[in-house]
């Protein structure tokens, strides 16, 4: 049982974190990643 407890804490702060990644960095939020790189 604290197995779950465990994992479900774990992916619950992942989600929070890429959550929180695509709200403040726009960036992230753009599909065009490759092309980013080649035009700085």
């Amino acid at each position: 049982m604290g197995a779950l407890i465990m994992l479900g804490t774990l992916f619950g702060l992942i989600v929070i974190i890429f959550g929180l990644v695509l709200k403040f960095d726009p960036q992230a939020r753009q599909h065009g990643y490759a092309e980013d790189k080649q035009n700085p």
